[in-house]
């Protein structure tokens, strides 16, 4: 399987379809936002931003995301380190499952901060520090989880521990780094697996 058909098929195909559209809630879009996905994927949040009333755009560094038919027609390939977009312009950038696979999140942290207006916002979705390959195959065991859900889980949660999986209080020094006053987070996902961030630019 393609890396584009693993993506479209984890937005679409599992659980993560819900947990990104609880995200596109909790981030509190209001209509009319001028709104950036960081690392889309296929497109599923900036679809979601759209129902919204939001003029939402997506990007990705892999084009393969894009074939057959991404899920938002406003996408296009850019790389987050480097971003092609004026500053001080979007109300919104999000970011889901992008920042802790990179070697320099905080760089990348302070390339989306730049794109945001004053008092814009920057919400991630990220692994917490309760991710680990131990409490996935807990949570597998205990929920009988199969196929693609029970696959997906793992590797995230390898992911997570071979990269970063942030506390609270390391996500809000990450955004102190980056010109960002942490006003929400939130875990979810089972025992608390994923951790929503949410900060003003100041």
């Amino acid at each position: 399987m393609s890396d584009s058909d693993y993506f479209l098929d984890l937005q679409t195909q599992t659980g993560w379809g819900r947990v990104i559209s609880r995200f596109r809630d909790w981030t509190n879009p209001q209509p009319g936002w001028l709104t950036l996905d960081v690392g889309c994927g296929p497109g599923l949040m900036p679809a979601l931003l759209a129902q919204r009333g939001c003029f939402s755009l997506g990007m990705d560094i892999d084009l393969q995301m894009f074939i057959p038919t991404p899920l938002h027609p406003q996408v296009s390939a850019a790389d987050v380190m480097h971003l092609p977009f004026p500053e001080l312009v979007f109300d919104l950038v999000t970011a889901s499952n992008l920042l802790f696979l990179l070697p320099d999140p905080q760089a990348a942290l302070q390339e989306m901060t730049r794109r945001v207006r004053p008092g814009g916002q920057v919400a991630t979705l990220n692994p917490s520090e309760h991710l680990t390959v131990a409490a996935a195959m807990k949570l597998i065991e205990a929920r009988d989880l199969t196929g693609l859900t029970k696959e997906t889980l793992l590797n995230w949660a390898a992911r997570a521990e071979a990269q970063f999986h942030w506390s609270k209080a390391e996500t809000a020094a990450l955004f102190a780094t980056a010109g960002l006053e942490l006003i929400e987070t939130l875990n979810t996902m089972g025992p608390g697996f994923a951790r929503f961030a949410r900060g003003i630019r100041v």
